[in-house]
């Protein structure tokens, strides 16, 4: 009898909840071009404007996620400026100082993003658990000209 209520014992301590395992992620966007940048996300490849995150010039957006196991594939930079939309973020448009714009697609197989070395998405931008992508006074100059307001 005391072998069966060990042996109990033991299996009701084996079956508490999965692992309490954590990875927490702290993302940032630091904005260090001169002007003021507006990112904007497309989901599923529509722009959403009401999800456009402002960041001053010396300031940054940050955002930290915890991802309990099993894990759920963790955070990206186009997913800090993820709302609760569904779908997922495609493109994301930097606007500079409203006159200049770039825009960053996703990589896949019918989108090369190695050939745009400051693309946001590029697995060099996204694969550790924090992560500082800074804009640069460049990016603002390789920006394309909206020739006027770029809304």
């Amino acid at each position: 009898m005391k072998k069966l209520i060990i042996i109990i014992l033991l299996g009701l301590l084996g079956c508490g909840p999965e692992s309490s395992e954590e990875k927490k992620y702290d993302y940032s966007v630091v904005n260090n071009s001169g002007y003021i940048v507006e990112v904007i996300p497309y989901i599923n490849g529509v722009k959403e404007t009401s999800n456009k995150v402002t960041i001053q010039n010396g300031g940054n957006f940050n955002k930290k996620y915890t991802d309990y196991a099993p894990y759920s594939g963790g955070l990206s930079m186009s997913g800090i400026f993820k709302s609760n939309t569904i779908g997922n973020v495609t493109h994301l448009e930097f606007v500079f100082k409203n006159s200049k714009k770039i825009i960053y697609e996703e990589c896949s197989v019918t989108s090369n993003c190695n050939s745009l070395p400051r693309n946001i998405f590029r697995p060099e931008f996204n694969n550790e658990q924090t992560e500082v992508y800074t804009i640069t006074p460049e990016d603002s100059q390789n920006a394309q000209d909206c020739g006027g307001n770029c809304n």
